[in-house]
């Protein structure tokens, strides 16, 4: 077993950190604006287990992502909400494997819903948003070439009809309580599968239409203004700012985690205005993206990255926003630290699995441990940031088994 485990170690492909990086911070980026996000990743089978582009193990990251959740409970046990959607979470791959084995269907649709445990909670918390309270709906194929691709989408409100909605698209029964363990499987041919996000996408909206009237797209109300841009496409495009960040967090991690709430920030602000400029026809003449809007600007008004990134900071603390994504909810002033997440990990994340679950960086460094006593925890494997409500941080060490 040893042997097989080394073998298929050589078999990984190099990990270019620069694009994890890049690539983690536009999600993350894509989850903090207001609007539909989508997201697809696709994961290999090699014969034992199902594994990200990077080689990770989803058995690891799943089971890891429980462990974290009982330390989580032990020091808030607020929280144990997040061990159960977890625990759940594992069987859901568990039914992953069945379908790459041909025991079930190779469609699976599952719909994450928001927590009831925080419905009347006033801030957000590890990553959930308590104004949006989205719900990921999570659509799981079998491609042809043998890919497990899990594509994810954003539904905003987590309306609990439009969601029975989606279950009565797919000629699913519904029952009492919490949907993520609802799972639904379906033989479907290839072009459908293409298809099912957008439809069932479809069905949440048209059921708020039916109950409120409207417009609604991936559950948020296009009226009075229109919001229909994909926030991933939108990250996507903010080369300078993603650029930047990476260049920070390649050379200094942890300085770096001190920027993002000023990252998010300034990608808000041009969310905002891009939207604004788009849908109310003030884009200047000849201009056909917002990214020449804001070259044109800067030249006119002599204004430079790191001026825009200061203004925006400075802007978004005076009004209190937070900004929350992919398990991390950010105040300003905050040290919410990421390192240490694997791509495969990140995956998981942005398709929201353990939506508040976020491995932290820890801020003991060479003190002692509070909770355990270990000194010098920075040279041990893994150290989690633990963040309860009331509760200052504490390190809990995880040693290599």
């Amino acid at each position: 077993m040893e042997v097989l485990a080394e073998g298929l170690a050589t078999q990984r492909p190099e990990i270019n950190q620069g694009l994890r990086i890049q690539t983690d911070t536009t999600t993350w980026l894509a989850e903090t604006l207001h609007g539909s996000m989508r997201t697809g990743f696709e994961f290999n089978f090699d014969g034992q287990e199902l594994r990200s582009e990077d080689g990770s193990s989803l058995n690891d990251i799943f089971d890891e992502s429980i462990a974290e959740a009982r330390v989580v409970t032990e020091w808030n046990p607020s929280m144990l909400f997040e061990l159960r959607r977890r625990l759940v979470e594992r069987d859901e791959l568990d039914d992953m494997y069945k379908m790459v084995s041909g025991e079930l269907p190779n469609t699976m649709v599952v719909i994450s819903d928001f927590p009831e445990e925080l419905a009347d909670s006033k801030e957000d918390v590890g990553g959930y948003n308590v104004n949006r309270q989205q719900t990921m709906m999570r659509v799981i194929t079998l491609g042809e070439n043998g890919k497990l691709r899990i594509t994810t989408q954003s539904l905003d409100g987590s309306n609990r009809q439009a969601l029975e909605a989606i279950y009565a698209q797919m000629g699913e029964p519904v029952q009492e309580g919490e949907l993520l363990s609802q799972r639904v499987n379906r033989q479907l041919p290839g072009e459908w599968q293409d298809q099912l996000t957008d439809n069932l996408t479809k069905a949440y909206d048209d059921s708020l239409t039916r109950q409120r009237g409207g417009e609604w797209h991936a559950g948020i109300s296009q009226q009075p203004d229109r919001n229909m841009v994909d926030t991933y496409d939108f990250a996507l495009k903010q080369n300078d700012l993603i650029d930047w960040f990476v260049a920070e967090k390649i050379a200094n991690p942890a300085r770096a985690e001190k920027l993002r709430y000023k990252l998010a920030a300034a990608a808000t602000a041009r969310h905002e205005r891009y939207l604004k400029n788009l849908y109310g026809n003030q884009l200047v003449p000849g201009v056909v993206s917002y990214r020449s809007v804001v070259s044109m600007e800067s030249i006119a008004n002599h204004r430079g990255l790191q001026a825009e990134l200061i203004r925006e900071e400075k802007r978004a603390a005076r009004s209190g926003r937070v900004f929350s994504g992919c398990g991390a909810s950010i105040k300003s002033g905050s040290n919410e630290l990421s390192d240490g997440l694997s791509d495969g990990e990140n995956q998981m994340s942005d398709s929201g699995y353990g939506r508040g679950r976020r491995r932290q960086k820890c801020e003991y460094n060479s003190k002692q441990c509070p909770k355990c006593g270990e000194k010098n925890v920075k040279t041990i494997e893994t150290a989690t940031l633990i963040r309860g409500e009331g509760k200052k941080c504490r390190c809990v060490v995880h040693k290599k088994k």
